[in-house]
This record gives C-alpha cells, structure tokens and sequence, in this order.
C-alpha cells in the first residue's frame, strides 16, 4: 500500500517538478518563484489530477480477478476456513 501512495505523490508532483526544470534549465531564471502564474499552477494541477486519476483506473483494472463464475463466498466446513474464491 506504501508504495502505491508513493506511486500516487511522485505522479502528482510530476507535473511541477517539469515545469520548474523547464523554468530553470529553458527559460534560465534564476528565481523559480518568478515564472509561476496562476495559469501555470492550474495547468500543472490539472495535468496531476489527470495522471493519478488514470494511475488508479490503470490499478483497479490489473488488479480485477475473473469476472466470469460464481462467488462463492467463505465458510467453515468441518472447523477449516474454507477461503471465498469464484467457481
């Protein structure tokens, strides 16, 4: 689960950490701070949100089990746990 929520932070900061090393290294300012707008945030904002919200899809669709069969779901035969499982 850790790694998934670091997974999760890094895809978010992503898009700032490009945007500040295109600030730095293509335009050459010396002050970050100075070419940040509003604009620019909500743009970088927007780009995260995009990327993690298709992390988790992209997550929840290699995670699904078989989709087809019956649940069977657990149950104690003879004192054993039977664990759930899809027939």
């Amino acid at each position: 689960m850790a790694r998934v929520a670091l997974t999760e932070l890094l895809l978010f900061l992503a898009p700032f950490i490009v945007f500040a090393l295109y600030l730095r290294f293509g335009r050459g300012l010396d002050s970050l701070l100075a070419g940040w707008s509003t604009t620019a945030f909500a743009i970088c904002t927007l780009i995260a949100v995009v990327l993690v919200a298709g992390s988790l899809y992209v997550i929840e669709w290699e995670g699904r089990g078989p989709t087809k069969g019956r649940y069977v779901p657990p149950a104690w035969k003879d004192g054993v746990l039977t664990p759930g499982h899809i027939e």
